[in-house]
């Protein structure tokens, strides 16, 4: 499907990888609803779309992600691509250079406190000082995000179909962020099956350490509109995620 005039929801739309693909949407003439559990920063970014709007939830709550996408189809009268994509820790071994953005901490997301686990890049958990509520606060904001917003999708598009493509971004020195993005690759290949008969393609990207959010956006609208198989990888060494 072509993007023109096509209704699109982003999450993890506030910042990062999923503002640039909320903003390459809109170029493309899509309708873009940009998500994201930061009010201020999702309401800046639907401020800058051509056609678009913003919306606050947290994903990783099923209530709130079934209540946005309600919230889309109500607007829009249906919601024919999904793209759920969530902040990239620092990695330990790519600290930002001189003038470049200033590292990503983890946050809760309800009172935006730095998780005490990862603050700044170059300071990487290994598995033995990971503790419960970072490893939790990862899996909840991306593998349950994930899970919730594309069950919620593949309701509202089961009727006259569409695409989801599943943003994740892999760092081996960060388990926690490891984990979630395997999980939401695994979850890809588990739904696409069950997606494909409704008329719904279902897609993971998969990204590897401080990737470029212009490459991810450019490769997430291809996705939207090509046909093919469930699955991409982007600088992945083995040629696939």
């Amino acid at each position: 499907m072509g993007m023109e005039g096509k209704v699109a929801l982003v999450t993890g739309a506030g910042s990062g990888i999923g503002a640039a693909v909320a903003r390459r949407l809109d170029a493309a003439g899509a309708r873009v609803a940009a998500l994201d559990a930061d009010s201020t920063a999702v309401e800046l970014v639907g401020g800058t779309l051509w056609c678009g709007m913003a919306v606050r939830a947290e994903t990783g709550d099923p209530a709130q992600a079934d209540s946005a996408v309600a919230a889309v189809v109500d607007h829009y009268g249906r919601l024919d691509l999904l793209v759920t994509t969530s902040p990239a820790l620092p990695c330990p071994h790519h600290a930002p250079t001189p003038g470049s953005a200033a590292p990503v901490t983890a946050t809760s997301g309800r009172d935006g406190e730095p998780s005490p686990a990862v603050t700044a890049a170059g300071d990487g958990p290994t598995p033995l000082d990971l503790d419960d509520e970072a490893w939790h606060l990862v899996l909840g904001t991306r593998l349950d995000a994930a899970f919730y917003t594309t069950r919620a999708a593949l309701r509202a598009m089961r009727a006259a179909g569409g695409v989801i493509v599943a943003v994740s971004v892999a760092c081996p020195d960060l388990p926690h962020q490891a984990a979630a993005a395997g999980g939401v690759r695994g979850l890809v290949r588990a739904l696409a099956r069950h997606a494909e008969p409704l008329g719904v393609q279902v897609r993971s990207l998969s990204a590897r350490c401080t990737p470029d959010p212009a490459e991810v956006a450019d490769t997430v609208a291809g996705l939207a509109v090509t046909t093919g198989g469930p699955t991409w990888a982007l600088d992945s060494p083995a040629g696939s995620p």
